[in-house]
């Protein structure tokens, strides 16, 4: 009984200190996995932070490029903007000058006008001094000198108002110098080339005053009769109206 009661006692005790045992093995496998837990934890946040620096150090690095673009971008502004004011400066200095050559021009121009308007003046009063010079010596019976200026008149100004009347002045000089053939071209050459001037009728009497001197007395009188036909209101038709009605 005793020895039984013994060897009870033995195996509870045993078995007590096995339990004991197997709880110490749980409780170290416990710790091991929590330490293991926590490294594998550490490990992942440390991971992460470095996922994060490595991101925020690529976000400064952009960070850093955009702005050195754009203080790169800057810098070409301000150059864009200084290049801008010096072509704007140089447009400025351009219009200016391009303006007062335009004024300088506009000046020059009027100044070539007002010689041209002076010169034609000149001429005018040059050509009229011709004209009145010729008439002069025509009117003192100097026919040599008259035919003279009337040549150089024809001459000097071919376009003038005034040839009309010049060749009339012609006709009428070499009348009175007896050279009848040349008076007649001259007075024909206002007819003909000028009907509607006022010495056209007067050319008409000249010829028909050439006419009568001549002895072409059916001529002179046809000529007459065509300074009324043709300038009715004409002193020259008065004065052909004298001659028609004048006995023969």
């Amino acid at each position: 009984m005793m020895k039984t009661l013994k060897a009870s006692l033995i195996a509870m005790v045993l078995a007590g200190m096995a339990t004991q045992a197997q709880a110490g093995l749980f409780d170290d496998d416990v710790a091991r996995k929590q330490v293991a837990d926590l490294a594998a934890s550490v490990q992942t946040l440390q991971q992460q932070n470095t996922q994060r620096l490595e991101q925020l150090e690529a976000s400064k690095s952009r960070i850093l490029d955009l702005v050195r673009q754009l203080d790169a971008q800057k810098e070409e502004i301000a150059k864009l903007r200084g290049a801008n004011e010096v072509l704007q400066f140089n447009l400025d200095e351009a219009v200016k000058r391009q303006k007062d050559l335009y004024i300088d021009l506009d000046a020059r121009l009027r100044n070539i006008e007002q010689a041209k308007a002076e010169a034609k003046q000149e001429a005018k009063l040059s050509e009229q001094d011709s004209f009145d010079a010729a008439v002069a010596l025509v009117q003192s019976k100097k026919f040599k000198d008259a035919s003279a200026a009337w040549s150089r008149f024809v001459a000097d100004y071919p376009g003038s108002e005034k040839m009309a009347a010049a060749q009339y002045w012609m006709g009428m000089n070499y009348a009175f110098s007896k050279d009848y053939k040349s008076a007649n071209i001259a007075f024909k050459n206002v007819v003909e080339n000028a009907p509607d001037d006022e010495k056209a009728p007067d050319a008409l009497l000249g010829l028909a005053s050439v006419a009568a001197t001549t002895g072409d007395k059916k001529s002179s009188r046809n000529y007459l009769i065509n300074i009324l036909e043709r300038y009715p209101q004409s002193e020259a038709a008065a004065k052909a109206k004298k001659a028609l009605a004048a006995p023969n």
